[in-house]
């Protein structure tokens, strides 16, 4: 009798296993709030929205193609009367570089009429790129999700946007330092360490240098978290990729990808799209977002001005995509969003609180992802569209635009102290000046393959004694 139980079991198990789609995961993976289990952040240098994005998607053409067309437009410099900026000829991947800093960028501002550029970053600030030099990042634009209204954190240069954007603070007002310090514990880092959530910072070559992460005191105990590009790259192909991971072109002793000028614009691409492409083409793509951002403008034009969130003065706006198999396709997201708005998405996505004031005020970039809704072939989810480094713009779409469930426009504000208070998460969206509901976001945590097999072997087991027990009480 027991034998027989026992093969019971076992048969039961290995069936839940294969049904279930069992892979090893790491503690936290499953106790997210949405199906993304895995974020990949990867953080340019010094371009501001309208440099990157201020023709996209017509280049300032009118005669365009009926794909280019039908392309949603963000708040850009097509938005403009007579803008007076240069394009950069289709044969040049570079400009010189602005002049930066705090001192600078707060003449640029020139609070908040957006018209100091020209005498204090220099007439190389009134530039934009098209995709001669861009089209990759603008084919991901297309097939996924932009941010039109997403600004780096401070009014400043490099070191303290970063350091927003791994602690929503920073110890230094430039690229000084250090000292000061901030303490590891004040971080994502030590936030993600303390709830159980595996993450991996990856550089080009750790025994190089850690920068910037030599800004943070007693962030040597989480030495074997910081790691080179290519154990990014092993951990894809051998299972162990962590929850959370932040992938960078600066530090470690990388130089000539991070497209900061007068570095080649298409190389740091390239570079990108690598690893873009390599998250598409592993076994994790069904599972994560990758969020590409820049940390800061460079000094170069845009002619939105930063607001306050949490009375923090944000800097210039920044270029924003979100590559899932989740996100929306040809979104252009205008919620109002910034460094700190990266790190509430990961303690919104693992149920963590926020680690301070500034991130608590910085909404959660929700809107760009579509989890419930199927297209026509009857999924939630899309597939990869992995880009050769040959890849014109634009792309046809992958799901026929007058088949979408959703707008391809919209914004949200969803703030971490709103969304803490319940179980699941309804997104507000403002569209077409109409106020609309997404649908609900549940918490994933029953529905993950872990949860699935221990709770059918608990079953399985309490059956089988239920019959062992009452077997033995009719002999």
């Amino acid at each position: 009798m027991r034998t027989g139980f026992l093969v019971l079991t076992i048969f039961s198990l290995i069936l839940i296993l294969f049904s279930s789609g069992f892979h090893p995961i790491s503690y936290g993976e499953s106790a997210t709030r949405t199906p993304i289990s895995h974020v990949v952040f990867v953080m340019m240098e010094n371009h501001s929205f309208d440099n990157f994005f201020g023709v996209y998607p017509t280049t300032n053409e009118t005669n365009v193609s009926s794909t280019i067309s039908q392309i949603q437009k963000p708040i850009n410099l097509l938005n403009l009367p007579q803008p007076q900026l240069s394009e950069v000829p289709n044969t040049t991947f570079f400009t010189q570089n602005p002049v930066e800093g705090f001192s600078t960028y707060h003449s640029d501002w020139d609070n908040g009429k957006m018209d100091g550029f020209a005498q204090h970053s220099g007439s190389q600030s009134l530039t934009y790129f098209t995709s001669a030099q861009l089209a990759l990042e603008w084919d991901w634009a297309e097939e996924y999700g932009l941010g039109d209204m997403y600004f780096s954190s401070s009014l400043t240069v490099t070191v303290p946007n970063r350091l927003f954007s791994l602690a929503g603070q920073s110890s230094v007002t430039g690229d000084n330092g250090p000292p000061p310090y901030l303490p590891v514990n004040q971080s994502i880092f030590s936030q993600l360490s303390n709830n159980g959530v595996s993450w991996g910072y990856y550089l080009g070559n750790p025994a190089h240098d850690w920068y910037p992460l030599n800004y943070f005191s007693g962030i040597d105990k989480y030495s074997q978290q910081i790691q080179s590009w290519t154990s990014f790259f092993s951990s894809l192909s051998n299972g162990s990729l962590p929850s959370v991971s932040w992938v960078m072109p600066v530090g470690g002793g990388a130089s000539h990808v991070s497209q900061h000028p007068t570095e080649n614009v298409t190389t740091g691409e390239l570079w990108l799209a690598n690893i873009v492409n390599s998250v598409m083409q592993s076994s994790y793509w069904k599972s994560t977002a990758i969020f590409v951002t820049y940390d800061e403008g460079g000094g170069y034009y845009d002619q939105v001005p930063p607001p306050v969130v949490g009375g923090n003065q944000l800097g210039f706006r920044v270029p924003l995509i979100v590559i899932s198999p989740y996100a929306k396709e040809d979104y252009v997201s205008s919620t109002l969003l910034n460094h700190g708005s990266t790190l509430a998405f990961i303690e919104y996505n693992w149920n963590l609180s926020p680690l301070n004031g500034f991130i608590a005020s910085s909404n959660i970039p929700l809107d760009f992802f579509d989890f419930n809704m199927s297209y026509p072939y009857g999924s939630a989810i899309r597939g990869p569209m992995v880009s050769s480094q040959s890849a014109e713009f634009p792309q046809p779409f992958q799901i026929p635009i007058n088949e979408l469930p959703y707008s391809r426009s919209g914004n949200s504000s969803i703030l971490l102290g709103e969304s803490s208070s319940s179980s699941s998460q309804s997104i507000s969206s403002t569209v077409g000046g109409q106020s609309t509901s997404s649908p609900t976001i549940p918490i994933q945590i029953f529905e993950s393959p872990t949860f699935l097999v221990v709770a059918s072997v608990v079953v399985v087991i309490t059956v089988g004694t239920l019959i062992i027990a009452t077997r033995h009480r009719h002999k």
